[in-house]
């Protein structure tokens, strides 16, 4: 049994019990939050697969990760790839149908947060389940929980708290990479469903902790907002939405920037979004109206 097939006892050692699901977590640059976040995972009440996927980390990640677990699967880019490319390189490692790629300040603070979430994925076409969380640093909101009132196609989700079954979302090539950093949720829901007819649903189990400080200013974030919306509506809108859908992410990012005092990151955004557009190197593959319609609701 190779080591990505056996699971991890409360210790972080390897056994040879075999391993039910796979968590990947991406890192960078914050050593003690994902120490905290193996060592909950290692409490969950099913036998787990730890994978690290770490994002060119200077802080003593790896080292600090290492001596404390020995035998969690670590890959490491010494440069930053960004997390889509963590969570690619995660999920083609893994050997469990179903992966949880989290961050690195996703805390599975219930032992039976990963148990009761693949009891989601029963149903066949279930391809992405979206798992109950909270940004306890900022507010008591729970995001991503089932209501009554949800009806259709889900397609927006927060990376931060989910899992995907690993062969739909590798047959449709992963999270876009080319993305590297927001928007690539999305993205991926769309492909899973146009491509397989794979789902994407609100999960039922326990509530995740995600550790994101408030007021976080990050000039990546922004710059790939407004980059990111222009290449996904050129990519995936009906043309006669196409150039209405760039022209109003173009003026909201830019409004953005102004109204923030940060113009730079958004400007460069917009500019790098549109000149991929405009030297071809972004390509359409447009989908179903009434899809594109459900995913633009979800904004």
């Amino acid at each position: 049994m190779s080591p990505a097939s056996r699971a991890l006892d409360l210790q972080g050692n390897l056994t040879d019990q075999p391993a039910v699901t796979t968590v990947v977590f991406t890192a960078h640059n914050r050593r003690d939050l994902v120490l905290e976040a193996i060592a909950l995972a290692l409490k969950q009440t099913v036998p787990i697969h730890i994978i690290v996927g770490d994002d060119a980390s200077s802080d003593g990640t790896e080292e600090a990760v290492r001596a404390a677990f020995p035998d969690v699967t670590y890959l490491r880019s010494e440069v930053s790839r960004g997390p889509c490319y963590q969570r690619n390189r995660g999920l083609e490692l893994a050997v469990t149908e179903i992966v949880f790629p989290l961050d690195d300040d996703s805390m599975l603070v219930d032992p039976r947060t990963l148990e009761v979430a693949l009891g989601d994925f029963a149903q066949p076409d279930v391809g992405i389940v979206c798992m109950p969380f909270n940004n306890v640093l900022q507010d008591t909101r729970v995001r991503h929980f089932p209501r009554p009132d949800m009806t259709g196609l889900l397609f927006d989700f927060a990376a931060c708290a989910h899992g995907l079954r690993r062969e739909a979302a590798l047959a449709v090539g992963g999270f876009n990479e080319d993305l590297f950093y927001t928007q690539e949720e999305g993205d991926l829901a769309l492909r899973m469903y146009e491509h397989g007819g794979w789902r994407t649903i609100n999960g039922t189990s326990p509530v995740l902790h995600h550790m994101q400080v408030p007021g976080k200013i990050s000039y990546i974030q922004e710059y790939t907002t407004a980059r990111n919306k222009i290449l996904v509506y050129y990519r995936y809108a009906p043309l006669r939405h196409m150039f209405v859908r760039i022209a109003g992410s173009v003026v909201t990012s830019v409004l953005n920037g102004l109204k923030r005092r940060r113009p730079k990151a958004w400007i460069s955004g917009v500019r790098d979004g549109l000149g991929l557009v405009l030297s071809g190197k972004a390509k359409r593959t447009p989908v179903r109206p009434d899809i594109f319609s459900a995913y633009i609701r979800q904004r």
